[in-house]
């Protein structure tokens, strides 16, 4: 088992009793899943479950946590070998088909998708008013701007402020942060610690609810924008 006793002020594993689910497993997903597991996320009592139905191919070198061994695999199946080789023991479920209307989730759930549609149907299927999910934290880049939502999904007014910074696949190819053709490992580096630094905060207060819920990076010109929701 790692030994996490140097950061357990921060974040203390042992007290974490949650289970985790990541969905994508690309850039973000991966190197969110690898941080989580070095913090002591995936033991009995917080299990990782791991959604893609994607195989890795030889252009994901560049910016996803893999090695030239999970090339050709599906990304569930390749990313589970990495986290294992981190810790052996960690607790992982793995889904390798696309998530629809019959997957459940509780806990805490990271949305790591490369379209704007995809991260609707999940919060609209699956996420909004359903009680046994505490917290959802989704993420979004370019090259030169990250972006962390972290929000109650049972929570009225965190709904409609997330809903706000919704936009259609077509308008986000033109919207600062929300995708679009190119991506580096720096701005996922940069993207991927604002959304842990949001599951810190949770975890240590057990809510979503009074913290920086919406965190706007423009990593060229070091602005940095908080927003807190209404409750």
């Amino acid at each position: 088992m790692l030994d996490t006793k140097r950061h357990q002020s921060i974040f203390n594993p042992n007290l974490f009793c949650l289970p985790v689910h990541i969905v994508g497993c690309g850039g973000m997903g991966s190197h969110l899943a690898a941080a989580l597991v070095r913090m002591g996320v995936g033991r009995r009592h917080s299990p990782i479950s791991l959604y893609d139905f994607d195989t890795y191919e030889p252009h994901n070198l560049t910016n996803q946590y893999i090695t030239t061994s999970s090339v050709g695999k599906k990304k569930v199946q390749g990313l589970a070998t990495q986290l294992r080789r981190i810790e052996p023991n960690v607790q992982l479920r793995l889904h390798e088909a696309e998530v629809d209307m019959t997957d459940t989730f509780d806990g805490v759930v990271f949305l790591c998708l490369d379209t704007m549609q995809a991260r609707r149907e999940i919060v609209d299927w699956s996420l909004e008013n359903n009680e046994e999910v505490a917290c959802v934290i989704e993420t979004r880049m370019d090259a030169e701007i990250g972006i962390s939502h972290c929000f109650d999904p049972n929570n009225a007014k965190h709904q409609d402020c997330w809903w706000l910074y919704w936009h259609g696949d077509a308008e986000a190819e033109n919207t600062a942060g929300c995708g679009g053709p190119q991506s580096i490992i720096s701005a996922i580096y940069g993207t991927s610690m604002l959304a842990l630094k949001q599951f810190e905060k949770f975890a240590r207060h057990e809510t979503s609810l009074g913290q920086p819920n919406r965190v706007y990076q423009d990593f060229q010109g070091g602005y940095v924008n908080f927003e807190t929701w209404p409750t």
